[in-house]
C-alpha cells in the first residue's frame, strides 16, 4: 500500500467514566464492568451495529487480579455485546491506553480493520502500584547483569530530562499548576459534559476525582524516599516539596 492509497484512521467518538479517587467511589466497581459501561455507551452513541467491529483492543498496566484474563475481552462479554467479537490487552506501561489507540488507526490505515473500538482501564484500588510483582522482581539475570545498579524509575528519569534540558523547578511548577488550572476550568464551563459518563455506584456520598485546583497543589509534598542506586547516581539531590531539584553541570 502506497502512500496515496493508504486510508484515514478517524475517532467517531470517545467517552469515559469519571476520575475515581483510590479506595472511592469507583473501588468497588469492577474493572470489566467499567469498561463495559463505556463500551455500551459507546455502541448506542454512535448506533454503530456491533457485528462489524473487528477487535477490541483495550490499554492496562497491571493485568492482574479483576483486570487479569484479556480484561478487553472481559468487558466487551460483560457488556452482553456480540461473543464472535476478539479482543486484546496491551501493556505499555503508563502509556497502554494511548498505545490502545495507536495500534487501532495502525490497523485501520493498513487495511485489517474496518472499526475497532480502543480504550483502557486501570482500578488501583483493586490493583495497588508494584502488586503485579507478587514481591518478587520483574528482571531475570539478564537484565540484572547488563543494569547492576538497577533501572531509574520514572521520577528520577524526569528529574535527569529537566536537568539536561535545563527546565527549572519554577518554571514546571508553573506549567503544570496552569495544566491543573485549565483543566479545571474547562470542567466548570462544561466541556467535559459530553465525554464524561455518569455511572452508578455503590457509594454514592464518596466524592469522585476532580482536576486539582491551584491553591490544592500547593498542599502536596513528596512521600517516597529515594532508592539508595538514585541516590549516589545523582548525590546532590534534595528534598523540596513534590520535585527534586537537580545540580546542572
Amino acid at each position: 500500500m502506497d502512500a496515496m492509497n493508504m486510508r484515514t484512521a478517524v475517532i467517531v467518538d470517545a467517552v469515559r467514566t469519571p476520575v475515581g479517587k483510590r479506595n472511592g467511589a469507583l473501588a468497588k466497581t469492577h474493572p470489566a464492568d467499567l469498561g463495559a459501561h463505556i463500551i455500551s455507551a459507546l455502541i448506542e452513541r454512535t448506533g454503530v451495529d456491533p457485528n462489524v467491529v473487528d477487535d477490541v483492543v483495550f490499554g492496562c498496566l497491571d493485568t492482574i487480579g479483576g483486570q487479569a484474563g484479556n480484561v478487553a475481552r472481559t468487558a466487551w462479554l460483560a457488556a452482553g455485546l456480540p461473543l464472535a467479537i476478539p479482543g486484546t490487552t496491551v501493556d505499555r506501561q503508563c502509556g497502554s491506553s494511548q498505545q490502545a489507540a495507536h495500534f487501532a488507526a495502525q490497523g485501520i490505515i493498513a487495511g485489517a480493520y474496518d472499526v475497532v473500538i480502543a480504550a483502557g482501564v486501570e482500578s488501583m484500588s483493586r490493583v495497588p502500584m508494584g502488586f503485579t510483582t507478587a514481591g518478587r522482581s520483574p528482571y531475570g539475570p539478564s537484565i540484572e547483569a547488563r543494569y547492576p545498579d538497577g533501572l531509574v524509575g520514572q521520577g528520577i528519569s524526569a528529574e535527569l530530562v529537566a536537568a539536561k534540558w535545563k527546565f527549572d523547578r519554577d518554571a514546571l511548577d508553573s506549567f503544570a499548576a496552569e495544566s491543573h488550572r485549565r483543566a479545571a476550568q474547562a470542567a466548570t464551563d462544561g466541556f467535559f459534559d459530553r465525554e464524561i459518563l455518569p455511572i452508578d455506584v455503590a457509594d454514592a456520598e464518596t466524592a469522585l476525582g476532580s482536576p486539582r485546583l491551584p491553591g490544592e497543589l500547593a498542599k502536596l509534598r513528596t512521600r517516597q524516599r529515594l532508592p539508595e542506586q538514585s541516590r549516589y547516581r545523582l548525590p546532590q539531590l534534595r528534598h523540596r516539596n513534590s520535585s527534586i531539584p537537580v545540580p546542572v553541570k
